[in-house]
């Protein structure tokens, strides 16, 4: 070997050297570039990892025993809209303890490089959920080749100047745009922290307003010729249920309704509702029908001015001097008569779905009934008759009468604390999955 360079002429020699040199040093600015690549790799991987888990802990915050109540339909949808706000997530699949797939949603163009996180969130009550996301990681690996060429470019420049200086400059270089990655992610979660704070202290407000407006207990009493209590119970933070008694010139107006869903619209659809038929009954509109086509009209317009997709069933009953008037479509009404005996009063033909249509005169009606002494209305809605215990069997209409015509000559509270008793006892540790309205009136 050294024969053979010493042959060599001092050009061929330079030659060599420089070509030997050449070698050395891409082969010493390949490693460097792969070492930092891995080293990139590695931390953006635990970022994703990290990105991952704090969205399947942020379903988790949402998703509690009461949200899984709901339909499916509505769960796989909830999921469906979280999976499409995060666009690295190319994958969601959520399946419940008994095999029931809410979502398994993934994105056209699956993945080519992905990350995979599963966890299992249990619940009290003994339901389990198995959430699956996978994460794109297309852009991390573009991330990382343009940081390797960057990095390669740096050494190249670094090296003749600086040597064994290299290893440390590069990679406080090479680090800073992954921290200004990490930086600008944690500042997007912390946004969406925020977002979720607020909306609590939303939903907060307005459930606190919705058992303000609620008639209280001296209101009540102060009706001479009628016992009347009531119960509400929402299934959620804010509920959808309304129900209200108002009394003014001696008569008495009593109002129950249900709006299609929860949460906060809901809530906002409620107080709209209350505020709209105290502010007819304070003007003095008398005709229950002409009362009920106003309220409609009204309520319609405010629905499309905000673009909500809700609307109610509402029953409005006018009391004065033991006469009854009905009117509006809702739940069954139990006329309890004075032999006890219960009649189920139908109320599909006695209007229409509030808020749905502008104009619904077509489809109003009205029936009167006399109250005897001792005789009473009770009301309802669906959250009640339909509560399910855990072999999917429902409390019912036939169940609710049984415990009013057994219990009549109790005191109103005490028939609607047995009601509720009962109701408790039949769903034993399911949780509801709909709001719960009782209303008992009876005539002294």
């Amino acid at each position: 070997m050294q024969q053979f360079f010493s042959n060599l002429s001092l050009r061929k020699r330079h030659q060599l050297l420089l070509a030997v040199f050449l070698m050395i040093l891409t082969t010493f600015l390949v490693l460097t570039a792969l070492s930092m690549s891995s080293h990139l790799r590695g931390h953006l991987l635990k970022l994703e990892q990290r990105q991952a888990s704090l969205e399947i802990s942020m379903i988790q915050g949402f998703v509690s025993e009461n949200f899984l109540q709901r339909e499916y339909a509505q769960v796989g949808q909830f999921l469906l809209d979280w999976s499409q706000r995060y666009k690295h997530t190319s994958r969601l699949r959520t399946e419940l303890k008994n095999g029931y797939e809410l979502i398994d949603y993934q994105r056209l163009e699956p993945a080519q490089s992905k990350i995979s996180i599963e966890r299992t969130l249990n619940f009290e009550n003994g339901n389990a959920m198995k959430l699956l996301i996978e994460r794109d990681l297309a852009e991390i690996e573009q991330l990382i080749y343009e940081q390797s060429v960057q990095s390669f470019i740096i050494v190249l420049l670094i090296l003749i100047f600086i040597g064994w200086m290299l290893w440390y400059s590069l990679n406080t270089i090479a680090l800073k745009p992954m921290e200004a990655e990490i930086k600008r992610r944690v500042a997007a979660l912390q946004v969406v922290e925020a977002e979720n704070a607020r909306m609590g202290a939303e939903l907060d407000i307005t459930k606190r307003l919705q058992q303000m407006i609620l008639p209280s207990a001296w209101e009540l009493d102060s009706i001479d010729e009628l016992e009347i209590c009531a119960y509400m119970q929402p299934a959620t933070e804010v509920g959808g249920d309304y129900y209200d008694v108002l009394q003014r010139g001696g008569q008495v107006k009593i109002a129950i309704g249900d709006i299609t869903g929860h949460g906060l619209e809901s809530g906002v659809l409620m107080l709209m509702l209350q505020t709209a038929v105290r502010t007819l009954l304070v003007n003095e509109i008398s005709d229950p029908k002409v009362f009920i086509q106003v309220l409609n009209k009204v309520l319609f317009k405010n629905i499309q001015r905000m673009e909500m997709d809700k609307w109610l069933t509402l029953s409005l009953l006018d009391y004065h001097e033991g006469e009854l008037t009905l009117i509006g479509q809702h739940e069954e009404i139990l006329w309890v008569r004075e032999n006890k005996e219960i009649e189920r009063i139908d109320t599909f033909d006695l209007g229409f779905m509030i808020g749905l249509e502008e104009d619904i005169h077509r489809f109003v009606n009205s029936k009167k009934i006399h109250l005897e002494r001792g005789e009473g209305i009770v009301l309802y809605t669906d959250g009640l008759t339909e509560a399910q215990n855990a072999q999917k069997q429902q409390y019912g209409v036939d169940r609710l009468c049984h415990i009013v015509h057994k219990y009549w000559d109790e005191p109103p509270e005490q028939i609607k604390a047995l009601i509720i008793s009962d109701l408790e006892q039949h769903i034993g540790n399911c949780q509801l999955s709909d709001d719960v309205t009782l209303l008992i009136m009876r005539r002294k």
